[in-house]
């Protein structure tokens, strides 16, 4: 849905102390569907949202997204806020929506598959109005430039339309309103440039006396089976029913992304009201003695998002037996999220010992992060972003040798495992939790002495 950028500014142009506006039309907007059947979202008169479960589709969620470029925005700007606006003909009270940040264009069909990349939640209104609907965007408009937002419905299992760019009423068409206070002359806006990937190097980089043995970066389109099992499957403390769809577990855009859905599947021998994605190497595919195991992962949690939401990286021994080494948990909530809590399980009474290491500036859902665990004869070793942040060593606590490889008895091999759990033993999800949640996963990698 593309249409000529329009930028208009409200006051002089000259540098002053006033408090100024700029509002600009979109460059281009769709409709991304879980619905094949609603067929190219780029040429509509509307947009649409709706949760996961729509109108008794299970897998039924549509999502809006809009890009724009902004202008106008002076060098010297400050005070700067920003609102994003969608016209509904219609209300709905109880309809949850939330605005995001997304990573890719919105010129695409609308096919779910090549949808945006979504950021940490922007804004959210528990209503729909009559008109103009408005979510502050603020924090993703730092300046001039290109910037492509989403809205997505949580709540109400109805669609909702959404005046769309190319709408005959060109009164109703979105708008992003863009205000500040003017300080200096206006910068140049930026040549649009290709959206992005979160790939951090071409190529994994030997930490100092380890060796690459094993990765997967996620360069492809689907999941490498050589690699990872996906399962059908559920477990007592996950309110969710493990699938392996497509929906709750793909690759694109350079990641592997595990997905939580709020919809009602059966699994257990009931129904359960979430779906989420999980992959392990068990079978043979992978399992090692020792190394250092490292991700590259982001967290969907945010401070008001995520209540019930708990992606991890782990690793069980191939035998079954006891022992657990957790690289990283990133569980959501107000309490938690701020947080990656690192493990070790001698068994699940639960003997464990575990470490809540809280981010000194930012939080895991604000971005990628690096979670690193080294494990060697002796000692283990944790790191977050490349900083150690805790490590048991020797006989400490006095089953650490006999359960992670010390003696003759426990020389075992571990594989590894990416979960996405909803609910359980720190809260299930409440009206606040966003679904879908991702768990985005950059990178996989082991190494070795």
């Amino acid at each position: 849905m593309a249409t000529g950028a329009v930028a208009m500014i409200c006051g002089s142009g000259v540098a002053s102390a006033a408090a100024q506006s700029v509002t600009i039309k979109p460059t281009a907007d769709t409709s991304y569907s879980q619905v094949p059947q609603d067929g190219d979202g780029s040429a509509k008169t509307t947009l649409v949202t709706c949760p996961a479960s729509c109108e008794g589709n299970p897998n039924g969620e549509r999502e809006a997204v809009v890009g724009f470029t902004v202008s106008g925005l002076p060098s010297g700007a400050t005070n700067v806020t920003a609102r994003l606006e969608l016209y509904s003909w219609n209300a709905f009270t109880a309809t949850t929506t939330t605005a995001y940040k997304a990573s890719g264009g919105a010129s695409g069909a609308g096919t779910w598959a090549t949808r945006p990349t979504l950021g940490a939640a922007l804004d959210s209104s528990t209503a729909v109005t009559q008109g103009y609907n408005a979510w502050d965007v603020s924090s993703a408009v730092t300046g001039n430039g290109a910037v492509t937002f989403a809205v997505r419905q949580s709540t109400r299992n109805s669609r909702v339309y959404w005046a769309s760019a190319d709408n005959a009423g060109t009164a109703i068409r979105p708008r992003l309103i863009v205000s500040y206070t003017a300080g200096g002359t206006a910068s140049p806006t930026p040549k649009p440039t290709a959206t992005a990937t979160p790939k951090p190097t071409a190529t994994a980089t030997n930490p100092p006396g380890w060796r690459l043995v094993w990765s997967d970066e996620f360069n492809g389109t689907t999941l490498d089976k050589t690699k990872w099992n996906t399962r059908d499957s559920s477990v007592d403390y996950d309110r969710a029913c493990i699938t392996s769809r497509p929906q709750n577990n793909f690759v694109s855009n350079g990641m592997l992304t595990l997905r939580a859905i709020k919809e009602d599947r059966t699994c257990a021998g009931g129904t359960r009201h979430y779906s989420t994605g999980y992959v392990d190497t068990m079978g043979g595919k992978a399992s090692f003695t020792y190394g250092r195991f490292e991700t590259r992962a982001k967290s969907p949690n945010g401070p008001t998002n995520s209540k019930g939401l708990w992606p991890a990286f782990w690793m069980r021994p191939n035998d079954g037996g006891n022992g657990e080494i957790d690289v990283t948990e990133l569980p959501g909530g107000s309490q938690y999220y701020k947080a990656s809590t690192v493990a070790i399980f001698r068994d699940y009474t639960p003997t464990k010992n575990d470490f809540r290491y809280t981010f000194p500036s930012g939080y895991p859902g604000d971005g990628f992060h690096t979670y690193t665990t080294e494990w060697e004869p002796g000692v283990i070793r944790w790191y977050v972003d490349g900083r150690e942040i805790w490590r048991r060593e020797g006989n400490t606590p006095t089953w650490l040798k006999d359960t992670l490889g010390g003696d003759l008895n426990y020389n075992r091999k571990f594989n590894l495992r990416l979960n996405f759990q909803v609910g359980g033993w720190l809260g299930d999800p409440d009206a606040s939790t966003v679904f879908p949640a991702d768990f985005q996963v950059d990178y996989v990698r082991v190494w070795q002495r």
